[in-house]
């Protein structure tokens, strides 16, 4: 149950197995079938997951009503709604399962102790939030300065290993274009 975690962890930043047991006991293992909502914008984010298994897509509302999605988690990932981390702001994002999920959930107010064990949990918690940071940031300046078949080839070398699980349309609003576009897209690249 924990094995992918530990190996997530310990690939990062080693620590001795007994503080990791320590650790993860303050974790719970959920599930969520397939089109389920993980968080729904407005909520508050209690939680960190770490996902063993499915893939989660976040996504924003428009003015229009229309989804947006910003953002994907595949399996062997954390995850948690960042930007409402340290004011405990309600979510602007939805977290919806796009497959059968199994994740570890841990509560955010747990987070204390786990650092308690090991100052290093406080530095780990730190570098994935910055690498989290990272992400957003690139993804956001590729939307700016990057062509859409860039930012195409991009997205399929990021996400090399879930790209044939997502529907069309998650990947088309992902890049900021419509379905058909990304059609077309692709069939000219499959040519050239």
């Amino acid at each position: 149950m924990y094995r992918q975690v530990k190996k997530y962890i310990n690939d990062r930043m080693p620590f001795p197995d007994d503080d990791l047991e320590k650790a993860l006991l303050f974790s719970d293992i959920q599930y969520f079938k397939k089109g389920d909502y993980i968080l729904r914008a407005g909520e508050q984010c209690r939680f960190i997951g770490f996902l063993n298994y499915g893939l989660i897509v976040s996504t924003l509302i428009d003015e229009t009503g229309k989804e947006i999605p910003c953002g994907f988690t595949k399996n062997d990932c954390f995850f948690t709604y960042t930007e409402g981390l340290i004011n405990n702001a309600p979510s602007h994002k939805h977290f919806i399962a796009l497959e059968d999920c199994e994740m570890l959930m841990l509560q955010k107010d747990k987070l204390p102790l786990i650092f308690s064990l090991n100052p290093k949990f406080e530095t780990l918690f730190t570098k994935m939030l910055a690498d989290d940071l990272r992400i957003a940031l690139l993804a956001e300046q590729n939307i700016r300065i990057c062509s859409v078949e860039e930012r195409y080839l991009h997205f399929i070398e990021t996400f090399p290993d879930v790209f044939n699980r997502l529907p069309l349309k998650y990947i088309a609003g992902y890049l900021g274009i419509e379905p058909p576009s990304l059609s077309r897209l692709r069939k000219r690249l499959m040519k050239g």
